[in-house]
């Protein structure tokens, strides 16, 4: 039976706010990680490709499905993954219950269910967000065509002179510089150096691409800490290729001597932003290098990556082997009926757990019995072994690889006599 179009939309709905919870997790672990171990330190460069790969792989984690048997896998790991998928073990939202409703002489369907006014207020967050951004970004266009005239092509960057109208700052290839600041020459000469790092660096990427996860995120409060930890990475970067050139002590008079203003276009990479006083420590801080600060965040991305992407499957495939029969000639009696040597039961287990369900049976689909015979010579050996009934898949293969590997069998007895006797063997496969 179809499910009605309201219950799929609140398991949609329930999916998505489990997907939620789940970035927001790995994002903070990143986080708890960047703070403690890589925020004072100078590998800039470093810092910044956390930060971005941090994001992509929260967002990218919990959306990935790989099935794993927790069988083939230590305790530990099951453990771990199973305490970090406590989020999701239970819906947030019980779709039959939130979606019915009693309707008495009394009481009515209320205007607006809780549900529904949540995935109301989202997209209203959304279209604000998507808005503002656009808004944003028209601002600087207008910005480049008003002072079109006044721009000047140098240096693989656009020089866009605003006249105090602006402020100096960078965004993407343009540079837009406040030509009526009072300034030496060695001060602009270091603070366009400054605003160049940040377009050659490419930094105003980094911003547009967090900007456009604030849209679709803008409930997660981490993101508005992301975009100021990268904002701060990338002022660090800027001010050290400054720095490299004009060296520490001069740029940091620099920056001292700049009256902090504050910027209405918030995308912009600008020299006037940060805070001076972390600036000026982190370009007098010595530099080292610390490699094990450089691979630990690898295990702790595979870890989250293996609790969120991974999804436990038991594998409850079953093999059966059923009871044998013995086909005899009608005029002999047998004294002894044939049997394996460690036993009927024994041998039963041994085939159980030897007998290898093809995965590629399992994608298929196939089950049910196979349907076999075979011959018990007077050694003891196996022989003549033919399928009255197959499944094809690789099934066979595997059930004969299985009996090379079996014991040898007591013969059947005729008047004192080993003798060869005929066994007719059912197995099942079940996939579940």
């Amino acid at each position: 039976m179809k499910k009605h179009p309201t219950i799929e939309l609140l398991e949609s709905l329930n999916g998505a706010l489990i997907y939620a919870l789940e970035a927001v997790t790995c994002l903070a672990i990143f986080y708890l990680f960047y703070h403690f171990f890589l925020r004072k330190e100078k590998h800039f460069h470093f810092n910044r490709v956390f930060l971005l790969g941090a994001l992509v792989l929260s967002f990218t984690f919990p959306l990935l499905e790989i099935d794993y048997n927790p069988a083939n896998t230590p305790s530990v790991l099951n453990s771990i993954h199973a305490v970090g998928n406590e989020v999701s073990s239970e819906p947030i939202i019980e779709a039959e219950k939130a979606y019915s409703y009693t309707i008495t002489a009394k009481s009515q369907r209320p205007f607006l269910l809780w549900w529904e006014a949540l995935l109301i207020l989202y997209i209203i967050g959304t279209f604000l967000g998507g808005l503002k951004l656009f808004i944003q970004l028209r601002q600087f266009k207008d910005a480049i065509w008003y002072k079109r005239h006044a721009t000047r092509f140098k240096d693989s960057y656009f020089l866009v002179n605003t006249d105090g109208t602006l402020p100096t700052f960078a965004f993407f290839n343009y540079l837009f510089w406040d030509n009526t600041a009072e300034l030496s020459e060695t001060e602009q000469a270091q603070i366009v150096a400054h605003e160049q790092a940040h377009i050659k660096q490419k930094h105003s990427y980094d911003i547009i691409l967090v900007e456009v996860l604030k849209i679709i995120f803008w409930f997660n409060p981490l993101m508005y800490l992301y975009k100021m930890l990268l904002e701060e990475v990338h002022e660090y970067a800027a001010d050290r290729s400054v720095a490299k050139n004009n060296g520490a002590g001069a740029y940091s008079k620099v920056l001292v001597q700049i009256v902090f203003k504050r910027m209405g276009l918030e995308l912009a990479s600008h020299f006037n932003k940060n805070q001076v006083v972390k600036r000026i420590e982190m370009l007098e801080k010595p530099f080292h290098k610390n490699w094990a600060k450089f691979l630990l965040p690898i295990p702790i991305a595979a870890l989250l990556f293996f609790i969120f992407s991974f999804e436990a499957v038991l594998d409850t495939s079953k093999v059966s082997v059923k009871e044998f029969e013995i086909e005899t000639a009608s005029q002999l009696v047998l004294e002894q009926s044939p049997e394996p040597a460690i036993g009927v039961s024994d041998w039963s287990d041994f085939l159980e757990q030897n007998i290898v369900y093809p995965q590629e049976a399992k994608k298929a689909g196939i089950e049910g019995d196979v349907e076999l015979s075979f011959s018990v010579t007077p050694q003891g050996r196996i022989e003549g072994l033919t399928f009255d009934k197959k499944l094809g898949h690789g099934i066979e293969l595997s059930i004969i690889e299985a009996l090379r590997k079996s014991s040898v069998w007591k013969p059947a007895v005729v008047n004192g006599q080993a003798t060869t006797a005929k066994v007719s063997l059912p197995i099942s496969f079940k996939k579940a």
